[in-house]
């Protein structure tokens, strides 16, 4: 059966500046190897070590899914020179004509899709034995999801339909582009699909009733530098969330 992994973390991270554009990377291993969402170009290095780490090179990844055209997600694609594209059709035609006030995907992308063969899908789809995708729109005209048949049940890599593990209680992904009716019936569609979510810009978790419980305790840490003046070395700080705090119980209290 498929197989996920994380080559990339997704974080939601913003800054007076500017995003960051983390998002999440995924693996499947399946019939081929498949690359959920690529990424933008500040993570090109890190995304080619990460598969080197794994033993992969990029020549042999043979199929990418973008959950949705924005720049975070799609901008690595020609990394993958063997690799066939799929998209949503309608994800795909809203790229080359995207609203006016939409800056985050940009309207040269369809071509940059030109060296690869294009899957073009919409609807429910299966791609090969385990591996599917459905429409999830939304945060965008034509974002899809990605539904993986694992051993341990069934996965939805959710793209930025379900940005982060709390969506489910704003009702909403952190960003909606195109319609909040549509992204709030596509986040009931992904957790009524799946019980462990990969989303677009936070860790994998699982639902369990009403509770929200991460598959990973840890959450990773970002460490952001740069020169800030002339006369002073390079500034760094990290960012990450603090042990869990834990109550402080005198023996003799017990």
């Amino acid at each position: 059966m498929p197989e996920i992994e994380v080559l990339l973390p997704g974080f939601s991270i913003n800054t007076d500046q500017g995003t960051l554009g983390l998002c999440t990377v995924t693996l499947v291993r399946g019939e081929k190897l498949t690359v959920v969402d690529v990424g933008h170009f500040g993570r090109r290095t890190m995304l080619v070590e990460t598969l080197q780490s794994h033993g992969i090179s990029t020549e042999e990844i043979g199929r990418v899914i973008l959950t949705h055209a924005h720049w975070d997600h799609s901008q690595n694609t020609d990394l993958f020179p063997n690799a066939e594209i799929v998209i949503s059709k309608q994800e795909l035609e809203y790229s080359r004509n995207p609203r006016a006030n939409d800056y985050a995907t940009a309207k040269y992308f369809a071509d940059t899709l030109s060296p690869h063969t294009v899957i073009e899908v919409s609807g429910e789809t299966e791609l090969e034995k385990g591996i599917g995708t459905f429409d999830t729109p939304g945060h965008t005209a034509g974002h899809q999801s990605v539904l993986v048949e694992t051993s341990g049940g069934v996965v939805c890599l959710g793209g930025d339909a379900i940005s982060d593990a709390g969506a489910l209680g704003r009702g909403l992904p952190a960003f909606v582009f195109w319609s909040v009716e549509q992204a709030q019936a596509s986040l009931k569609k992904i957790s009524g699909a799946a019980s462990v979510i990969y989303p677009g810009h936070d860790r994998p978790f699982k639902i369990d009733g009403n509770n929200v419980e991460y598959l990973k305790a840890e959450a990773p840490t970002i460490k952001v530098s740069g020169f800030l003046d002339s006369s002073r070395d390079l500034v760094s700080v990290e960012l990450g969330l603090p042990p869990r705090f834990e109550p402080r119980i005198n023996q003799d209290a017990v």
